[in-house]
């Protein structure tokens, strides 16, 4: 619908183009940019974009960027692969240059490395390949289209030497726009943004997208007017959005439809399944009957109805989503849509209502009394587990009467529970039994791991070499296939190089798989830290010694508790005759710290770290 919208504005306001007085030309790179090898800004970077220009006209409101990318290093040629996203088919052309005995050497975008995919929503999609690529080339690209863009980067994960934007104010199309990111404009203006010698954006562990923190302006229409033809409104507030989803055919009309046949379904499920949990599973069980396609979507594609999906056997995730909701409906459940911003494209602000934005949704069901949040793209998932693509801060529920946000979780975490009797022999190792259990997400991803490896064997295989001092004497694992309860695995294990001796004292490592890196180290932190989900790991270590040893020295108990109780670190050992217990514990209670947190929570990690590094002084008589 815009982009005819688009065109009528076009035709009505006319064609002429007028040039702005740009800060590059397209097909005109300096032989010193050609010649150069590396960049002050950063000596290590594999590439750096010289200019990124960006240009709205407001007369016929066409967009104009021109990009130029030198590649320094064999790591950046993959920036000649570029996509771009538009409102309006876009005309694009590409050069690349290089030099060749001491002469520039141009190769022209071929019309073959240009693909245009129309996505739904009139959303377009162009990809390019420049060509003759190497080590030492400049790239010149141009790309032209009717309406506004719908994202203008001032920053890249490689230097950007400048950017600039210049959106100038049309009386006919009016928009918003919303700031990501940390960078400061060196020229900023009504219409006109400038930044100069931006480096590299580097990630930091444990941190959301970067298109977060990406420097960045986020775009969107909120209304477009024809003098004397047309008035349309975009996405002025959530309400809007709410009723724009609660009217469209590819979305509310998908739950409307095929309704006999999801009755048939939940009488079948509520004549077997008791509890309103179980109810839940089997409407999940049915669900998975569709297999996802990989494609997350917020739109259904088949004009015959949810049926179609389970009559293909897959769908798309608002396709087996919908379903799910309709099922849960018929049920009997209340249930809402929740739409939301997947974890990969960035949080969803609040204060900037967006359609575009939005690209996925899942079901919002009350059962025994609480509202849950359920997907059914994963057979592999249980109930009441999110995929963490769907852990990004907020939804929005679409419902006439009750359209609000909500907290996108379920609040639930990864549990690891780790048990280990063992005994110190003669050479100085210790051996015994393991139980491990895993539960909520830690089973999720255990399970994931171990199908994706292959085989017990290939399995077994793979924790030795990680850990040379390891050696799996025999191994199983149970509930593998019962995602509704813990992973549980009982093993016997040899443990080498556990202790050293020096002098008459014997220094005793106490502390089987603990954590021996501590993952933040920088002094500072940029970004919020961001652990997707709250975690725990509890540790009981019983050790049986020579009767001839006794003990020296115990590390000292430790206790550690960050504010708001929002993680902790727990650390004991106890003797008693020739035996040894130790207890750790570490927890993390809440999912985002500050960059005004970080100091403690490194703190944390550093001192569980140093705790479990300490041994157990032991002396033989």
């Amino acid at each position: 619908m815009k982009n005819i919208i688009f065109a009528s504005l076009f035709f009505m306001l006319g064609v002429q183009v007028y040039a702005q007085k740009a800060p590059i030309r397209f097909g005109k790179p300096s032989t010193e940019d050609l010649k150069k090898t590396v960049y002050d800004i950063d000596t290590s970077a594999e590439a750096v974009i010289l200019c990124s220009y960006g240009y709205l006209k407001p007369d016929n409101f066409q967009f104009f960027q021109t990009m130029r990318i030198k590649i320094l290093k064999k790591e950046g040629l993959h920036w000649a692969n570029w996509t771009f996203n538009s409102l309006s088919k876009a005309s694009i052309r590409g050069k690349t240059f290089n030099l060749v005995d001491g002469k520039k050497v141009v190769s022209k975008l071929s019309s073959k490395s240009i693909f245009n995919e129309k996505l739904v929503n009139d959303y377009y999609v162009t990809k390019i390949t420049m060509p003759n690529v190497k080590v030492g080339s400049v790239i010149d690209i141009e790309i032209t289209y009717t309406g506004i863009p719908f994202a203008w980067y001032f920053q890249q994960t490689i230097p950007m030497l400048y950017s600039e934007l210049v959106m100038e104010p049309s009386q006919y199309i009016t928009f918003k726009k919303n700031y990501f990111g940390y960078v400061p404009f060196s020229v900023v203006s009504s219409d006109r943004w400038v930044t100069i010698n931006v480096p590299a954006f580097q990630p930091e562990p444990y941190m959301a997208s970067k298109k977060n923190y990406l420097s960045h302006f986020e775009f969107d229409i909120t209304k477009i007017s024809l003098p004397g033809r047309l008035v349309k409104e975009y996405s002025t507030t959530w309400q809007n959005v709410n009723d724009v989803l609660d009217k469209d055919i590819q979305f509310n009309g998908a739950l409307q439809s095929n309704t006999h046949f999801f009755k048939l379904m939940a009488d079948t499920i509520n004549a077997t399944a008791k509890t309103d949990v179980e109810k839940v599973k089997a409407a999940l069980n049915r669900i998975h009957r569709i297999h996802w396609n990989g494609k997350k979507k917020l739109f259904v594609t088949y004009d015959m109805g949810l049926r179609t999906s389970f009559n293909k056997g897959k769908g798309s995730s608002s396709e087996i989503n919908l379903a799910l909701i309709s099922l849960l409906k018929k049920i009997g459940f209340e249930t809402y849509p929740v739409v939301l911003r997947t974890r990969d494209k960035g949080h969803l602000s609040e204060y900037s209502p967006t359609l575009r934005n939005l690209n996925y949704v899942l079901a919002y069901a009350r059962i025994d009394g609480r509202f849950y949040l359920i997907d059914g793209t994963d057979k592999f998932m249980p109930f009441p587990l999110l995929p963490i693509r769907c852990l990004n801060e907020k939804g929005r529920i679409v419902s006439p009467a009750a359209s609000h946000w909500v907290n996108l979780t379920n609040n639930v975490k990864s549990r690891t529970a780790e048990l280990y009797n063992l005994k110190l022999n003669k050479d100085q190792s210790l051996s015994g039994t393991a139980v491990c259990s895993y539960e909520d997400y830690a089973a999720y991803f255990f399970r994931n791991k171990y199908r994706n490896i292959g085989s017990h064997d290939d399995y077994i295989y793979s924790l030795m070499t990680k850990n040379r001092d390891l050696r799996i004497e025999q191994d199983t694992i149970l509930n593998l296939e019962d995602i509704y309860r813990p992973v549980t695995e009982n093993s016997t294990v040899v443990l080498k190089n556990q202790s050293f001796s020096t002098d008459s004292l014997i220094y005793l490592s106490v502390t089987p798989d603990k954590m021996k890196e501590n993952p933040f180290k920088q002094e500072k932190r940029v970004y919020p830290v961001d652990f997707v989900y709250p975690f725990e790991k509890t540790v009981t270590v019983l050790i049986t010694l020579p009767d001839n040893y006794r003990v020296v020295k115990l590390p000292k108990s430790e206790k550690l508790v960050l504010p708001g109780n929002a993680g902790s670190f727990l650390y004991r050992v106890a003797a008693a005759g020739n035996r040894l217990t130790v207890i750790y514990r570490f927890k993390v209670n809440k999912t985002v710290f500050l960059q005004s947190e970080y100091g403690l929570l490194k703190s944390l990690y550093m001192q569980a770290i140093s705790k479990e590094a300490e041994p157990v002084i032991l002396k033989a008589s």
